[in-house]
């Protein structure tokens, strides 16, 4: 049903250009604040599950409403009508994905390389990217999560209900479309928004070009991978926007200390 497919739609746009900002903003304020306990883990594990929940329930709507899969992306037909880009998309996704596998192996196996990008960590990262063996397998499956996610909502469903909904529209209006509403959900990372906002440019591009959502899962997901492979617990001291978990703690628990003497004064004052 038409009706269904305009809600949906309105939904998804709402979800996506205000609830997920919203969230994602409240969350990084409430790591800064933070000062001791951290799990890690458990705030993978909750994202992880906050993904997969709006991804299965968009699919189904959709499936249910009489759409089908390869509607969503869910094909490996090529895209004949797209002549060379076609090929062009898929060379440059070759690129990227060599550039991502090569970035991670450096990492892992080169400590100064590690130890050089580590310290270049803005601050309200440090909190979020893996320490131990532990999270780091749960951010393997978070990377995961966001790849599949992340694509099957903004490239997949958003494409496809665009263009049916509205016939006449324009492939670059869909990709800035697309593409907007991602850099909207990465809002919370601050200066760094760039980063997720040119990172969904090129996907949205490459799976316009490409018409297949497996490409741009894969791009994504390894391109997340990359982040893992850092170590959080390196900093750098003459860099203020690097400090690590413990100098934000340490940081904090002083002010709190300051604010307690200060009352204690003004109390016997």
């Amino acid at each position: 049903m038409l009706f269904i497919d305009i809600v949906l739609l309105v939904t998804v746009m709402l979800l996506t250009g205000i609830l997920y900002p919203v969230m994602g903003y409240r969350q990084s304020k409430k790591r800064e604040v933070i000062t001791g306990g951290y799990n890690k883990t458990g705030w993978y594990l909750t994202s992880i599950i906050s993904s997969w929940i709006p991804a299965i329930v968009i699919v189904t709507a959709v499936i249910i409403n009489g759409h089908s899969f390869k509607d969503i992306g869910f094909t490996s037909e090529l895209p004949g009508e797209r002549g060379y880009l076609f090929y062009i998309a898929l060379v440059l996704s070759a690129i990227y994905l060599g550039y991502n596998i090569f970035t991670i192996l450096l990492l892992r196996f080169n400590i100064k390389e590690r130890e050089r990008h580590s310290k270049e960590i803005p601050a309200q990262y440090r909190f979020i990217l893996p320490s131990n063996k532990e999270e780091k397998v749960m951010w393997r499956l978070l990377a995961t999560t966001a790849g599949v996610t992340e694509e099957v909502i903004y490239r997949g469903y958003m494409f496809f209900a665009l263009f049916f909904l509205f016939p006449g529209i324009s492939p670059v209006w869909v990709i800035l479309i697309s593409s907007t509403l991602f850099s909207v959900g990465h809002l919370y990372q601050g200066r760094e928004v760039w980063k997720p906002a040119a990172a969904g440019l090129f996907l949205a591009a490459v799976y316009y070009f490409t018409g297949t959502i497996y490409i741009v899962i894969i791009l994504h997901i390894v391109q997340d991978l990359v982040a893992g492979e850092l170590d959080p617990a390196i900093r750098i001291e003459s860099n203020p926007n690097s400090l690590s978990q413990e100098d934000i703690i340490d940081r904090t628990k002083d002010t709190e200390v300051s604010a307690t003497k200060e009352n204690e004064i003004t109390e016997t004052d």
